[in-house]
């Protein structure tokens, strides 16, 4: 009895399409989880931004961020000297050794940002008592990670758009 040798044109015709479409499933997913850490990063700073804002009108004083290529502080007063650095409000991302807010994307503690670097014209940002920007015409922060996306601060009120 003679037994058969090799494959069909049938069977190498679905092996090569199970290959094709397992190869575009993970290329898919490999291009969309650098666009969600860049979409993820984008929330968490006009999240924080957004905390600075709150933070100055519920103290009445001036409240801001100072940002740097890799990380970031929140102030809870910025016109003192040295300023005040914000609580944290207990995320571990937000919340460095001490209890304090600084967001460092180099930490072990942001590892979801790893990667994530800031562009900014103007490294502060600090909100009057009524949450506007102060000495500003507005500001814009550039998020990078394998593309990029601006952030948009408005001088008047402070409302953060990207």
């Amino acid at each position: 009895m003679l037994m058969p040798r090799g494959f069909t044109i049938i069977e190498t015709v679905m092996v090569m399409v199970i290959v094709a479409i397992l190869s575009v499933v993970l290329l898919l997913r490999w291009g969309a989880s650098d666009k969600a850490r860049l979409d993820s990063s984008v929330r968490k700073i006009v999240s924080d931004i957004r905390y600075a804002q709150k933070l100055s009108v519920s103290s009445q004083t001036r409240a801001g961020i100072i940002f740097y290529p890799d990380s970031y502080e929140v102030y809870a007063v910025i016109n003192s000297t040295p300023p005040t650095l914000a609580n944290s409000p207990g995320e571990p991302c937000s919340t460095d050794s001490s209890g304090k807010f600084v967001v460092n994307f180099t930490q072990g503690r942001c590892k979801e940002f790893e990667g994530v670097t800031l562009s900014y014209i103007t490294n502060t940002i600090s909100f009057d008592s009524i949450g506007g920007l102060v000495n500003s015409t507005g500001e814009d922060i550039t998020v990078n990670y394998k593309g990029s996306k601006t952030l948009s601060i408005e001088n008047s009120t402070g409302r953060v758009s990207y």
